[in-house]
């Protein structure tokens, strides 16, 4: 079943810290792991040998001190979901109350409309414009989100109900955020098959990773191991 415009975002906001967790941990490579697979394939065929022999392979060197892909990803997605709020909030937020005291009002209606107003353009489920504002952040802007998409729309919210036009487009965007978030982390652990023989005996040889763990390289017949911390027979 396809995912909801609910749970696009809610990947977004609770996978998020995964994205921070990874930008300075090398745990994550692109998968196949084309950077250390040519390195694999150099090893095989240095290190036809008898069983046992335990060779480690050498991680290239060169690697930035952060994960640019992390980076790529984490101002992709942000630009993306601030953008829409910002577009979406100029179009459905109403705008604050305004009660003129310009001429000397003193009785307690007009200073209580006076108050509402000021709680009012004070409201904190308002979308914030305001460049530097804290709150413009990609988890911030997924959950505003989240509350525009909720159903029924709150009478005393100072928004205006969403088109279906302004639905479609959240869903998109959302969808596309939480694409680009899942292919990032590589939560999915898969496996392929390498063109080359086991340099023991021959057999098959697949490769299994992207799920965060170095990627190994192993022989389906006699179980030949070789993983970029080192090897097992």
């Amino acid at each position: 079943m396809n995912a909801t415009p609910h749970q696009h975002l809610a990947t977004v906001i609770n996978q998020w810290h995964l994205l921070d967790d990874m930008l300075d941990t090398h745990v994550h490579a692109p998968w196949p792991p084309s950077g250390r697979l040519t390195d694999y394939l150099t090893a095989l065929a240095e290190t036809a040998r008898p069983l046992g022999t335990v060779r480690e392979l050498e991680v290239p060197s060169g690697q930035p001190p952060l994960d640019l892909d992390v980076i790529d990803t984490a101002r992709t997605v942000t630009l993306a979901l601030v953008s829409t709020a910002d577009h979406i909030a100029a179009q459905v937020q109403r705008a604050p109350l305004s009660v003129d005291m310009g001429r000397g009002w003193t009785d307690s209606i007009h200073r209580q409309a006076a108050l509402l107003a000021t709680q009012d353009a004070a409201d904190r489920r308002r979308w914030d414009f305001t460049p530097a504002a804290p709150t413009r952040t990609a988890v911030y802007a997924a959950v505003w989100l989240q509350q525009r998409l909720a159903e029924p729309q709150d009478p005393d919210a100072p928004f205006r109900p969403l088109t279906s036009q302004q639905r479609e487009r959240i869903a998109k965007v959302a969808a596309e955020a939480a694409r680009r978030i899942e292919h990032v982390l590589v939560t999915a652990r898969r496996r392929e098959t390498l063109p080359h023989p086991c340099p023991h005996c021959r057999g098959r040889l697949v490769v299994e990773g992207g799920d965060g763990r170095d990627p190994a390289v192993q022989c389906t017949a006699c179980g030949w191991t070789r993983t970029t911390e080192g090897a097992v027979a």
